[in-house]
């Protein structure tokens, strides 16, 4: 038997041509960019033509799909929405432009519409070469058909011109005839009495079949088509057949009672409220202005209802108020109450049928509000959402009560109510890019790759329980730049990538207890975002939010300067402003020891400093900044101001310090530089030393040296390189090593006493301390027991007693060491560096 004819082909020749044909302007590129690339998926496109059906106020939509074992070749997609009008098919080609609510597409339902510019038809193009629409509207059936191949065949093309020519078909008999049509209906589980009976509809046909649309597995369009699809009594989904339900019904629901269950607190609460009695009779709730009870059901689910695909078909939380059979809340689901916990409410659904509501429903909305009946059912309404609350908070409590069941490295002191579950929440609210609106986007946190899969990364994330997590949130610092947002959190691979660049991070660098005080403050700053989204607040709100709390922390960081890093990068950033380098330079000259104070202004130098040295007594010496964006002249320096500056400040010397100098050694500024005996110092320079202050030991008395023996240029930098060289290890360093060789040593000769002896050995065996000398480690241990609190001690003889296990030990000395010892307790959440 020959294969049927395909249906594009039986369409040219039923009816008659109706209005002019349609013209469509479309570019490969385009139709690449938008179907091909932004409809990868052929399951998406299918989702697609759903959605167009829901915004044609459809109660139903059915779809078939051949699998493995089908002998069809097409494709179906069918809706009983109100139809297409001629000024439907045509708009169905004018993309960027959204579907008009005119005499195009009758108001059936009033329902908000999902489908905004048009882009979603183009979707079919990733699935096959011939679509055909065919719908009834007005009692009137027509048809379009186009080839996608007319567009793929003039690659080279800006655009190309096609006329689809639209059939009217008059009546249904002459489509009933043909064999595709009739199999393509009985394949979406109708009839032809069904379908002539239905006022209007819509069967989009695909055929001509592209690779990818074989690619489809039943399972895999199942599970995309549920997750699109709310919970909802008046939108059902057929696919092959099988009733595809909302993937939002399968949530574990944690709160579960009858409307006439609430307690007698609630109804005491709500007779206060109205004025009247209320009581029980069977499952409703009566009085004696609800003669005809109020019934239904309040659910609270332990993920949120309110985001994913199906939130924007139609929402799934909140109340829905039914009055003889009709839904009269569909875009408020507070049912105009306010004051409703987010946390709650996305969670939460309640079914409430009210048919004593229908004497008002005539009246418009702002004056049925006015209505006291209508705050009547909102009293009712309040009580039931704050007894769903309630259980819902006693569920929380009960399920944290769980944690002293767990062994300590087990324990769930973070729950995951705080961070998996709000994350799994508000991932689907994300665009794919994770970011909110310029200008804002920058300061979102969250940063998940565009190829991910965010249901199952959902999935996984609700499927922690209180038992152990598998895998403890990770820690770790990578230069970003000063700029960039101070943390990006991938819950993929549960990494908080933390910007050692940032201002706070910068303040606070190199103290391990302020170390994990940054971990914290960037895991809640990053779940703030969450919190917010899930509290369902505007992207750009929450980036203008995230905006200003960084600007806050970084002024907060810079406000009173400890940490000798960020000194050290104030200092560098400071080589081209005028007053931020003369302020620079006294904090840094202040961290190296001496006391000073900043000057400025007219006829005085930029800053004074004294440090009272043995056995010379007090030692005065100036302070000069000149900032430029590149080499000061001679004249800009003015070396013989600054002499007199230091005569008249009874100053043993200068510290000037700018970007660079000019000339060479033998130059005139080299030259001053030595008559004047002022010390020509570069920016880079001093914000070395002072970085390095601390782990090489440097002195006011070290910098007194130079400043007052070594004046060009070329002599301070030979001074400050052999200051920074000195020695190859820093204090910190040996520390470190100290700690480690102790450890090393524990098993060689366990009965017998540790001893300086033994641990300079182990660490002159360690690369970079081959200058390394007994009296310097006994020096460091010595720093050590002091720093220990008991935990070590140093004999007279050199023995090591060591009074704690050294994990014990890292703890207590992690101020010289810098490395931040294990936690006391330990738990599930997070570990780091």
């Amino acid at each position: 038997m020959d294969a049927p004819k395909p249906f594009f082909e039986t369409l040219g020749s039923v009816g008659e041509s109706y209005g002019d044909p349609l013209p469509v302007t479309l570019s490969p590129e385009l139709i690449g960019l938008l179907s091909d690339q932004l409809y990868r998926s052929p399951a998406k496109s299918i989702e697609e033509l759903i959605i167009n059906g829901f915004d044609a106020e459809a109660t139903e939509a059915r779809v078939f799909v051949p699998f493995s074992g089908d002998n069809q070749t097409f494709i179906v997609v069918h809706d009983d929405g109100t139809g297409m009008t001629y000024d439907g098919l045509a708009d169905l080609w004018k993309v960027g432009r959204p579907k008009p609510r005119d005499g195009t597409m009758p108001v059936r339902m009033n329902r908000k519409q999902i489908g905004k510019f048009g882009i979603g038809k183009l979707s079919t193009y990733a699935v096959a070469n011939r679509v055909t629409y065919l719908s009834k509207s007005n009692r009137q059936y027509l048809g379009v058909t186009i080839n996608y191949k007319e567009f793929a065949s003039k690659p080279d093309s800006t655009t190309t011109d096609v006329s689809l020519k639209v059939r009217n078909i008059k009546n249904f008999v002459e489509l009933w005839e043909d064999s595709t049509f009739r199999s393509a209906v009985e394949a979406v589980g109708l009839d032809g009495a069904k379908i002539q009976s239905k006022d209007g509809w819509t069967m989009v046909l695909l055929e001509d079949l592209k690779p990818k649309s074989h690619e489809m597995t039943r399972g895999r369009l199942r599970w995309v088509l549920s997750t699109a699809m709310p919970i909802s009594d008046h939108f059902k989904l057929y696919l092959n057949g099988q009733e595809v339900k909302s993937r939002k019904e399968t949530f574990e629901t944690v709160v579960d009672f009858q409307i006439s269950q609430l307690p007698s607190d609630r109804l005491a609460g709500l007779e206060k409220t109205t004025g009247y009695e209320w009581s029980v009779d069977g499952d409703s709730l009566v009085s004696k202005l609800f003669s005809q009870g109020i019934t239904g059901r309040a659910r609270v689910t332990k993920r949120t209802l309110a985001t994913g695909k199906s939130a924007e078909v139609f929402r799934s939380e909140g109340f829905f108020v039914y009055v003889r059979g009709r839904l009269v809340n569909e875009e408020d689901a507070r049912f105009g109450l306010h004051e409703l916990s987010h946390a709650t409410l996305n969670r939460f659904r309640a079914e409430v049928y009210v048919d004593d509501l229908d004497a008002i429903l005539t009246a418009n909305r702002e004056s049925m509000e006015d209505v006291s009946l209508y705050h009547d059912v909102q009293a009712l309404l309040n009580e039931v959402f704050n007894e769903a609350r309630q259980q819902y908070e006693t569920y929380l409590k009960k399920e944290r009560d769980k944690l002293p069941d767990a062994r300590e490295e087990q324990r769930n002191w973070v729950p995951e109510r705080l961070v998996e579950y709000p994350i799994a929440d508000s991932l689907r609210s994300y665009s794919v890019s994770l970011k909110g609106s310029e200008p804002d986007d920058s300061w979102m946190y969250l940063s998940i790759n565009a190829e991910s899969d965010i249901e199952e990364l959902s999935k996984i994330l609700y499927s922690r329980n209180y038992a152990p997590r598998q895998d403890k949130y990770q820690y770790k610092y990578v230069a970003l730049g000063r700029s960039e947002r101070l943390v990006r959190f991938d819950p993929n691979t549960l990494m908080f990538t933390i910007n050692q660049d940032h201002e706070l991070v910068v303040a606070y660098a190199g103290e391990p207890v302020a170390q994990r005080l940054i971990n914290d403050i960037v895991t809640s700053e990053a779940l703030l975002e969450v919190y917010l989204r899930e509290a369902n607040v505007e992207p750009r709100v929450i980036g203008e939010v995230l905006e200003r709390r960084d600007l806050l922390l970084r002024g907060l960081a810079n406000a009173q300067m400890f940490s000798l890093t960020a000194l050290s990068e104030y200092i560098r950033d400071s080589y081209n402003k005028s007053t931020d380098l003369e302020i620079a330079v006294v904090a840094g000259v202040r961290s190296l020891g001496f006391v000073d104070k900043h000057m400025g202004g007219s006829g005085q130098p930029d800053g004074v400093a004294r440090f009272t040295d043995y056995p010379t007594g007090e030692q005065i010496i100036i302070l000069e900044a000149k900032s430029s964006t590149g080499v000061p002249s001679a004249k800009d320096i003015n070396f013989s101001s600054i002499a007199v500056h230091m005569e008249d400040s009874h100053a043993t010397g200068c510290l000037l310090v700018a970007p660079k100098y000019p000339g060479n050694e033998d130059g005139n500024s080299a030259k001053s530089a030595r008559d004047d005996k002022i010390s020509c110092w570069t920016v880079k320079q001093l914000a070395d030393v002072v970085k390095a202050a601390e782990s090489r030991e440097i002195s006011a008395r070290d910098i007194l040296k130079i400043v007052t023996e070594r004046f060009s240029p070329g002599e301070v930098d030979n001074a400050v390189c052999k200051l920074l060289d000195r020695p190859a290890w820093t204090s910190q360093t040996l520390y470190v090593a100290i700690m480690d060789a102790l450890r090393q040593t524990l098993d060689i000769l366990s009965s017998s006493p540790r001893s300086v002896t033994m641990i300079a050995t182990q660490i002159a065996q360690m690369e970079g301390f081959d200058d390394i000398t007994e009296e310097s480690v006994r020096a460091a241990v010595a720093n050590i027991a002091a720093a220990s609190k008991g935990a070590l001690l140093l004999r007279s003889n050199g023995n090591i007693i060591l009074n704690v296990e050294c994990d014990e030990l890292d703890r207590r000395v992690q101020s010289l060491t810098g490395k931040r010892g294990k936690p006391r307790r330990k738990g599930a959440f997070g570990e780091g560096p």
